[in-house]
């Protein structure tokens, strides 16, 4: 599997948030809050969702589902709504291809390559996933893809 290393810039995620938890194949609430953020598509600027997830390789996490805005702008905060700043922070960047159902297996895969390259996840940092908007409602195609941004030391 392949990757990249990236160090990404400070950035504002607003979007729809729940604590949850990873029980065998089942990924509560995830799924429902990326069915939530697609109010956002159609919005001005937004051609993708991201996906934060607290604390990465957990099977207890808080995770957010929204888009990345420019600063804090408290009017784009909606009821129900949460919103997280994050520092600049090195990342190695996988892409899932596939349905995705075959998530959890691509997931496996990547803590294999991300463990046997002696990398160490950056405690207090999130995991970020990112979905183009043009590929919501193709999640059971063979070319859904969504990018799987792992925090480093």
């Amino acid at each position: 599997m392949r990757f990249q290393e990236v160090v990404k810039k400070a950035f504002v995620i607003v979007g729809y948030s729940s604590v949850g938890k990873w029980d065998g194949e089942l990924v509560y609430p995830i799924p429902s809050l990326w069915k939530r953020a697609q109010s956002f598509i159609g919005q001005e600027g937004v051609d993708r969702i991201v996906g934060i997830c607290l604390s990465p390789r957990s099977n207890q996490y808080f995770y957010t589902c929204g888009i990345e805005i420019d600063c804090v702008d408290f009017h784009k905060v909606g009821e129900d709504m949460t919103l997280h700043t994050f520092p600049e922070q090195k990342y190695v960047v996988f892409t899932h291809r596939g349905q995705a159902k075959n998530i959890p297996a691509t997931y496996g895969e990547i803590w294999r390559v991300f463990d046997r390259n002696g990398y160490c996840i950056k405690e207090g940092m999130p995991e970020i996933e990112i979905v183009r908007t043009d590929l919501f409602g193709k999640e059971e195609c063979h070319d859904y893809e969504m990018e799987i941004w792992i925090p480093v030391e």
